[in-house]
């Protein structure tokens, strides 16, 4: 396994470990009921495990090779698209409550919109004779779903889970 793997690896592992912490003291803290309510993040520690997630998919971005010199465009989209897979599901993995529901869904419905975007992307790229215009949509959309990603964490407070500078 290569050193770069590897590190992928552990930081994927670390991110797991952190998202079970603060999920597993969430759970004991609770003292009655049975709604799933009773068992959701507070806003604090929601905001905590948000901004753990995204700092986390940012820096298995930024170990990411530079296109196109160290990788193919086609593969580093697919490594973008695998990132933000990771992290929607990481996103999907917390109990977020009744009151955050509705704009923590949004939330993931984005960041998994972008991995499949990414993935569409890659493909593309990676066909012997590119399509230009098929490119250049889905680019645009990505464009649409980073705007969207950037409103929507600011509306709510997640100002470190804002769409990164991918290029």
């Amino acid at each position: 396994m290569s050193y770069d793997t590897r590190r992928r690896v552990i930081l994927i592992f670390v991110v797991l470990i952190i998202v079970a912490l603060v999920l597993g003291s969430v759970g004991c803290s609770s003292t009655s009921g049975n709604s799933a309510n009773d068992n959701a993040l507070t806003p604090t520690l929601y905001t905590q495990a948000m901004s753990d997630i995204c700092d986390a998919a940012t820096e298995r971005l930024n170990e990411l090779p530079a296109p196109p010199n160290e990788i193919s465009r086609a593969d580093w989209a697919g490594e973008v698209s695998r990132a933000l897979g990771a992290e929607a599901a990481a996103f999907d993995e917390l109990n977020v409550g009744d009151d955050r529901r509705t704009d923590h869904a949004s939330f993931i419905e984005n960041t998994e919109g972008q991995a499949a975007g990414w993935n569409d992307l890659g493909d593309a790229l990676g066909d012997a004779e590119p399509d230009r215009s098929m490119i250049s949509k889905l680019t645009t959309d990505l464009a649409e779903l980073t705007l969207g990603r950037n409103d929507l964490a600011g509306e709510m407070g997640l100002a470190g889970c804002r769409a990164r500078e991918l290029t």
